[in-house]
């Protein structure tokens, strides 16, 4: 066999590094887990870098500091609340619309999931009010205004009657966010259905008294 028959032997290059996208999106992970875990005030950057495996200085390049964090946090796991915009192509009656819209129908870890991220909402809200205010000035946290505009839509495109566009996305948030934090923890998912259901059947209440409850347009 000649000299040159031989290859020489792979070797392992570096592994492959994560680009920006992909070095935020995990941050946000981590950052979301810490958050729920530990909350806002417990939470440092330092533990977030940790969990990420990277340094503070490289969370810093993607984050001016834990506020921001945070917002981004809020802003990536928001669809857990309400699911806007609506697909263009949907075709169902405004009951079903609201009902994907607030998630009625979501498995169980996902609704887990909602429950986690509606706690760490609420608490910090209370805790830290100018956290709050900083999430609706950055546009974190857009719910309502997604939700007025959706309403906004449905009404012009189908020649619905509505009043105060403001009052009505107001009363369904607090219909049924009110219900998914209720005073007493569910622990069940049997008893976390049920709420569900019964949140249902206050939307459709409520799309009676406005005279929405209509099928005729799916």
């Amino acid at each position: 066999m000649k000299i040159n028959d031989f290859s020489p032997a792979p070797t392992r290059g570096r592994p492959k590094m994560l680009d920006d996208t992909q070095r935020r999106q995990a941050i946000i992970e981590h950052a979301y887990r810490a958050f729920v875990e530990l909350g806002f005030a417990q939470t440092s950057t330092a533990e977030v870098a940790q969990r990420a495996r990277i340094s503070k200085r490289t969370l810093y390049e993607a984050f001016s500091d834990k506020k921001a964090l945070f917002a981004a946090v809020i802003s990536e796991y928001r669809h857990l609340l309400l699911d806007l915009p609506r697909p263009t192509d949907e075709r169902c009656s405004v009951k079903e619309s609201l009902f994907r819209i607030f998630r009625l129908d979501i498995d169980n870890d996902e609704t887990l999931e909602r429950e986690a991220i509606l706690r760490l909402m609420t608490r910090e809200s209370i805790l830290f009010p100018e956290l709050s205010d900083y999430l609706y000035d950055t546009k974190a946290v857009k719910s309502r205004e997604l939700l007025v505009e959706w309403l906004q839509k449905t009404a012009g495109d189908h020649g619905l009657f509505l009043e105060d566009v403001e009052i009505l996305a107001g009363l369904l948030m607090d219909v049924v966010f009110g219900a998914l934090l209720p005073h007493r923890r569910l622990t069940s998912m049997k008893d976390r259905n049920r709420n569900k259901e019964h949140i249902k059947k206050r939307i459709e209440i409520i799309l009676q008294g406005i005279g929405w409850l209509k099928n005729d347009f799916e």
